[in-house]
């Protein structure tokens, strides 16, 4: 079974602060006809505990965190922290392909340095594009392929860096000093 990564951009309020967080979610695909895909979530940031609303094909819907037995088709999670902040995430969970040659290496990323004094570098197994959020969900800046970013020009703070490739997407915390 293929292992799919993918993530989104959410915002958690802490006793009124805006605090970035995101959720990644594990994708086993199902096999044709079956069901037995399975999505395995983690919360990176907010405050526990969490509340998780799931829903997907045929009416479909859990509070549960992960999800196993699950057919091929588009899940929805929203998760509210605590402080009733939302961060919502659609995860599509397909057929495996079957074929026996993994066509796709997997998507790894390395952000560093973090923190950061302004120019943060990107190490990537695949091309990305990047989109640079402030702490509000504001873009700052964006770009193809990018291999760095800068931020010296941004007061300092907490910034969401969403990093897409073919393969998915990814969200990671960056914070500048």
């Amino acid at each position: 079974m293929k292992k799919v990564i993918l993530g989104v951009f959410g915002c958690f309020l802490y006793a009124g602060i805006g605090m970035a967080a995101d959720l990644e979610a594990v994708v086993v695909e199902t096999d044709p006809g079956e069901s037995i895909g399975e999505i395995n979530l983690d919360v990176l940031g907010g405050v526990a505990p969490f509340v998780f609303n799931w829903t997907g094909p045929g009416g479909f819907t859990s509070t549960d965190e992960d999800l196993s037995d699950l057919a091929a088709g588009t899940y929805i999670v929203t998760v509210t922290d605590q402080f009733c902040g939302v961060a919502t995430l659609e995860v599509v969970v397909t057929n495996t392909n079957t074929s026996s040659i993994d066509e796709e290496a997997p998507f790894e990323v390395s952000i560093y340095p973090n923190p950061t004094n302004g120019i943060v570098n990107i190490q990537s197994n695949v091309p990305v594009d990047i989109v640079v959020y402030n702490v509000i969900g504001g873009v700052i800046g964006s770009a193809k392929n990018a291999k760095l970013f800068d931020l010296s020009d941004q007061p300092r703070g907490i910034y969401m860096v969403q990093l897409t490739s073919e393969s998915g997407t990814v969200t990671r915390k960056v914070t500048l000093q």
